[in-house]
């Protein structure tokens, strides 16, 4: 073989995968396109984490809410009609947007189709951001060899953002959680671990060793105060409430609980102790 011929054959096999690599984007795109209510939904969740700094999980956990609006649809639309109609509802609602491409009326389709798209979307969204979490950690995604590095970086100042914002939010971050957990604050992100929107603590923790690193002026002493107050609040609850159901009897006149004598003499005994 030639220089000349060798040439030809890697020209042709290049332009041959790149038909093939644009082959496939085009078909993409044309899928995306034709189901444009579950792209727009999906592009609105992935903006949403990238911009958030949210973890796939919050997606996933989104589109699990929105399924409940998916059910009460199916139910309603089956009092009336058959499943085989139900199941080509969204495909007419679909397919009437496309005859009058006006913003009326693609609104008007987008809430038709929206108790099918809108958990769908999230799901793909979950699910494409979860591919671009994978493909930036491992090094196959990005332009540059330093793109991994600049992606972490830059998720991490929004996870911490969003973090103090969950923090400072009034009600979101209690003195006491249920299960007698601790809060400690908005969650910037877990390894290993399941992602909880705020992290807490047991109580039962609190009896251990704890080693609280921080720079001055962090909230070294903030957290040990918010730890040492859910901890006083969450320990006498702890400890009476097993001993006063175990001693409450209710009556059958009333529904109101009342104390008996034992366990009134128990109590005098522990408080004497």
């Amino acid at each position: 073989m030639s220089v000349w011929a060798w040439l030809k054959l890697t020209a042709c096999l290049w332009l041959l995968r790149k038909v093939v690599k644009l082959t496939g984007w085009l078909l993409v795109a044309a899928v995306a396109v034709a189901a444009w209510p579950v792209t727009l939904v999906a592009v609105a969740g992935c903006a949403a984490a990238w911009l958030r700094g949210w973890p796939p999980v919050r997606l996933g956990r989104a589109a699990a809410l929105a399924l409940p609006m998916t059910a009460v649809w199916l139910a309603a639309e089956a009092r009336q009609r058959a499943w085989p109609a139900i199941a080509q509802d969204p495909v007419r609602d679909w397919a009437r947007g496309w005859q009058h491409l006006t913003g009326i009326s693609e609104t008007r389709a987008f809430l038709l189709v929206a108790p099918v798209t809108i958990p769908a979307g999230l799901g793909l969204a979950a699910l494409a951001w979860t591919w671009r979490i994978y493909a930036m950690t491992t090094g196959i995604g990005g332009w540059l060899a330093s793109a991994p590095i600049t992606f972490d970086i830059r998720q991490w100042k929004r996870q911490v953002r969003t973090a103090k914002g969950r923090t400072a939010a009034p009600g979101s971050v209690p003195l006491l959680a249920k299960g007698e957990q601790i809060p400690v604050g908005g969650t910037i992100r877990t390894v290993g671990h399941r992602w909880h929107p705020v992290f807490t603590v047991p109580h039962a923790a609190c009896a251990r060793h704890m080693v609280i690193v921080g720079a001055t002026g962090s909230g070294k002493t903030n957290l040990m105060i918010r730890l040492w107050a859910g901890w006083f609040t969450a320990t006498p609850w702890a400890l009476w409430w097993p001993l006063a159901r175990d001693r409450i009897a209710p009556t059958r006149a009333t529904t109101t609980p009342i104390l008996t004598e034992a366990s009134a003499k128990s109590r005098w005994r522990l408080r004497k102790r």
